[in-house]
């Protein structure tokens, strides 16, 4: 089958594409490749973080870690960062691809959003929850389930990506509720890096179109960036067994796979000042007959919105101080159409919708500065004022939205201080207070013990504890006759042990490797209540869980660059309705990237290894890999980039635990496909 063949699953077969298709799809895999090897015309001489030694990425600067720039080496946790030069080397799509090639990171999905299990928790029922996603510092996750959004319905296109900084272990003592196991923080490119304007085209298997248009300059000393993104996608014609009766179609599901959805981003940035502007809808089929639904309906299907307006404000106080100032308003809602039979004699159907509107308020003041030449001080205050966290039925009949109301308050005070003790010691200390005009205050610390043993090796010991608040859906999911309400459910927390070890091996290799301990107290847990029959979320006693992590990266003076990690975790939790679903206890990762014509054409492996997870039902998926091969070409100096993509290269058959939303116990996975990305710097 050629790289191209894409799949049409019927109960007996899947077939690929006409001899024709796969003999224009090869020489246009051919004819992609020669354009690559052309001579260049023009080459540019700019350095990337793509072309950066060992040395300078150990020394790159994050932010998320402390609310200030520090060298990786030098925060307080275990810190990832992938850069834009690896989101395109890669052929990453979306956030998910990225984080599923992350150490102790995975990704679940039900082809409809895409789920992050980390260290070995990712509770089948949660909404990403359990970590904390922000773009430019801006908190991203809903104020009503805490959704954040990974997949395709990621808010912001990659190509707009800077870098991801990944921030291991509970932050809750910067960032207070959900940043529980993470901190996720997506770094936008700004306006002086595009240069210009900037388009992308992007088809790929199963009528897939993606297209961009970016513009980033300079207007009157303001810096300008504008972007638009649009994808539209036919998906896939599925066959789930399950369903596999004549009285629904023979378990063929075709138009219900389908999405749509636009993106736009605007920054400006002027004199210390930056707005921004973001603004996300996504319209997607949805065709596991969740929620009871009827199979193969294309009436079931999910829309979501979401949108802010971000504006900060930074100014430097005598010589060693900075002052940030921030405020935001955002707004987010969700409308979910399920297509039902009445039940009645004759064959009547009906469409119900779930619905939740929120919008809410932040404002948050940071100082940050050095006190006595040895310490690193940042203090600051935030408050959120939720205006709406409403959920409801949207009746048909004029389309009104009957909504079960809610909003709230939390401000917060937080204080970090990092002592250089001596010149390789340092001792991180930070503690956040929050409160919430619902269940009260919790106060959340962390320490940092960071010693620079020799100059290539750097010993970290963390501990920090974190909290989770239950969300107005986990309280009271009004979503028709599925769940019942808790209104007695407690924020969770979590305490945490952690040691980190970074070697640096000669000038081309680093070695990495943590263990870790976490103690989980009050986890919310969606759980079946035997004397009714319905879900509700309720607060399990404890969990644990214990794992350690390894790593090398290497980078070769010829270009040749690469990654490869293994992760292990043993969980331990409250057996929930007989089993513990969805938690692999082995994780591996290898990243590959090989020169074939230097800086002008480059070969890439993505692969990972999932081992074996339990679903709901108590049954098992097996452990399976995965291997994404690309090939990236710049032609025409930096002016021209064009790549082919081919996902599950080998046609790896696999399955994910499926939701207690989902009839299905487990759902096939995405099989072989291709992508071919064209874009252009004018």
């Amino acid at each position: 089958m050629s790289i191209a063949g894409t799949l049409c699953c019927t109960p007996s077969s899947c077939q690929p594409l006409s001899p024709a298709s796969r003999r224009i799809s090869a020489s246009s895999c051919w004819m992609i490749f020669l354009l690559f090897a052309l001579p260049s015309v023009a080459q540019e001489a700019t350095k990337d973080l793509g072309e950066a030694s060992l040395e300078e990425l150990g020394n790159i600067q994050v932010y998320s870690a402390s609310k200030h720039l520090q060298s990786a080496r030098d925060a307080p946790s275990s810190v990832t960062v992938i850069t834009a030069d690896e989101i395109q080397k890669y052929g990453y799509r979306t956030l998910a691809d990225i984080l599923r090639s992350v150490r102790g990171f995975y990704i679940t999905t039900d082809r409809l959003y895409s789920y992050v299990g980390v260290r070995g928790f990712g509770r089948l029922g949660d909404w990403n929850s359990r970590i904390l996603l922000l773009v430019d510092g801006h908190r991203v996750n809903n104020n009503v389930d805490g959704h954040g959004m990974l997949g395709t319905e990621f808010p912001v296109d990659v190509d707009l990506i800077e870098r991801v900084e990944i921030i291991r272990g509970p932050s809750s003592s910067l960032y207070g509720t959900d940043a529980f196991f993470a901190v996720i923080n997506v770094i936008t490119r700004k306006p002086p890096q595009l240069k210009g304007m900037e388009l992308s085209f992007e088809p790929a298997s199963f009528g897939t179109f993606q297209g961009r248009a970016s513009y980033g300059g300079q207007y009157r000393g303001m810096d300008l960036l504008l972007s638009g993104t649009f994808y539209n996608s036919q998906g896939q014609t599925l066959f789930f067994p399950q369903f596999n009766s004549p009285a629904t179609n023979n378990g063929i599901t075709r138009n219900t796979d389908d999405e749509n959805s636009q993106h736009v981003v605007a920054t400006i940035s002027f004199r210390g000042f930056t707005l921004q502007g973001l603004y996300s809808e996504r319209d997607k089929g949805v065709p596991t007959a969740y929620f009871g639904g009827l199979f193969n309906d294309p009436r079931t299907r999910n829309f979501d919105n979401q949108q802010y307006f971000d504006l900060s404000y930074q100014h430097s106080v005598g010589e060693k101080w900075n002052l940030t100032a921030r405020t935001s308003y955002d707004q987010a809602r969700e409308q979910d159409a399920v297509a039902y039979s009445t039940g009645l004699p004759d064959p009547s159907t009906t469409v119900d919708t779930y619905s939740f509107r929120g919008s809410w308020w932040n404002g948050e003041l940071k100082l940050s500065g050095t006190v006595l030449e040895k310490h690193q001080v940042t203090v600051g205050t935030e408050i959120t004022d939720n205006l709406r966290q409403d959920q409801g039925s949207l009746i048909p009949i004029g389309n009104v939205f009957v909504p079960f109301p809610g909003s709230s308050l939390i401000w917060a005070l937080y204080g970090q201080d990092e002592f250089a003790i001596t010149h390789t010691l340092t001792l991180s200390a930070g503690a956040r207070y929050d409160h919430y005009s619902d269940f009260g205050g919790t106060t959340n610390p962390r320490l940092g013990l960071i010693y620079h043993l020799f100059h290539p090796t750097t010993l970290k010991l963390l501990y920090g504890t974190a909290f989770r608040a239950p969300s107005p859906y986990e309280l009271a999911p009004d979503y028709g006759p599925f769940y019942e309400n808790h209104g007695g459910l407690q924020p969770e927390t979590i305490r945490s042990v952690e040691g980190v070890v970074e070697q640096g091996i000669g000038q081309h290799f680093t070695l990495s490797g943590s263990v870790f301990r976490n103690w989980i107290n009050q986890l919310i847990s969606l759980e079946t209540d035997s004397s009714t029959g319905l879900l509700a979320y309720s607060n399990s006693e404890k969990a644990g869980a214990t794992g350690l992590e390894v790593e090398l990266d290497g980078r070769l003076a010829n270009g040749l660059q690469g990654r490869a990690s293994y992760s292990y975790a043993d969980v331990a939790v409250p057996v929930i309705d007989g089993v513990l679903g969805n938690s692999p206890r082995h994780l591996g990762k290898l990243n590959l990237s090989v020169p074939v014509v230097r800086q002008r054409l480059f070969a890439s492996l993505d692969a990972q290894y999932t081992s074996s997870r339990l679903t709901l039902a108590g049954n098992t998926v097996s452990g399976f890999p995965v291997f994404n091969l690309t090939l990236l070409g710049h032609t025409l100096g930096r002016h021209l980039d064009l790549s082919t993509s081919v996902y599950n290269l080998f046609d790896k058959k696999y399955f994910d635990p499926g939701r207690p939303e989902d009839p299905e116990d487990s759902i096939q996975q995405q099989g072989r496909s291709f992508r071919i990305k064209l874009t252009g710097r004018f």
